[in-house]
């Protein structure tokens, strides 16, 4: 498989790989930290990841505002994804924020902070993982995306942390353009939602794709299909993620510029089928 194939989102080009931005509020409190931030920013989108991902919860929207200082005015292609349905609880952890005037409010101030006049692709975040269900209708949740969608504030509509059967359901109701969940050696448990996004052709984002650090940090065979190759750990655990589907596009986050690139150097590496099987079943991490 070609791991440097371009998939799209409507008119734009997607490339293999993206970043995504959860790190980036790390980097704050002096001017050399922001500094640092805008620096990552752009050798993201010099190398080749025309995908940021962000959320308004990430650092109370510093996140947004540190991608909006760097790189304003934004490059032709480059695509911001953000989420809704989520919003940062009393002690910063994302809460479930799925009403209608919610998701609203979110949206305006993605628009904002982002400094854009309508978002290139927003996920619904949907219940699952730490977040408690929201209570509220996934009908009614898309009836609103699908609203300020007409009303231009929108140009694509996705789903994260989806299962299934609530893809399945969407996708009944208006046109899903992207998914984004979990996938990783070991949690594989979306591979179904994988599938779905390959009938109809549209991209899987995967985020957490190093397993938040786990994978890093245990003995496996990870170890020794990286050395055959003369490769790191993080750099075949998203090559693996690459040849398990055209549409996979791993959204990896990082603080440090070295590991970014490292990260994307990943597109280049090539694994053969036996290593991808025996990667595949790794015990679950």
């Amino acid at each position: 498989m070609d791991n440097n194939l371009r998939l799209s989102l409507g008119k734009k080009p997607l490339g293999r790989m993206g970043y995504g931005a959860m790190r980036l509020p790390g980097l704050r409190g002096v001017a050399e930290d922001a500094a640092l931030a805008h620096r990552l920013l752009s050798r993201a989108v010099d190398l080749g990841a025309n995908v940021i991902d962000t959320a308004d919860f990430y650092g109370a929207g510093l996140a947004n505002k540190l991608i909006a200082e760097a790189l304003v005015p934004y490059p032709e292609n480059l695509i911001i994804s953000t989420k809704v349905g989520v919003k940062a609880g009393v002690d910063g952890r994302p809460v479930p924020a799925a009403t209608p005037d919610e998701i609203q409010a979110t949206v305006e101030r993605n628009l904002t902070t982002l400094g854009v006049d309508a978002l290139d692709l927003v996920f619904l975040r949907l219940a699952g993982g730490p977040l408690a269900d929201s209570g509220v209708p996934i009908q009614s949740s898309l009836a609103c995306l699908e609203r300020l969608q007409q009303q231009g504030l929108i140009r694509h509509i996705g789903l994260s942390s989806v299962t299934a059967s609530q893809f399945a359901q969407a996708s009944a109701l208006i046109p899903i353009a992207a998914v984004q969940n979990a996938y990783f050696i070991g949690h594989t448990g979306s591979h179904d939602v994988l599938q779905q996004c390959s009938e109809v052709n549209i991209p899987f984002f995967a985020y957490f794709p190093l397993g938040m650090g786990k994978l890093m940090t245990q003995e496996s065979l990870l170890d020794t299909v990286a050395s055959a190759h003369g490769a790191t750990k993080s750099q075949t655990a998203l090559a693996w993620l690459l040849a398990l589907s055209p549409i996979m596009v791993p959204i990896p986050g990082t603080a440090q510029i070295a590991h970014l690139e490292e990260n994307m150097a990943a597109v280049d590496l090539r694994l053969s089928a036996a290593e991808i099987d025996a990667l595949s079943n790794l015990h679950p991490v």
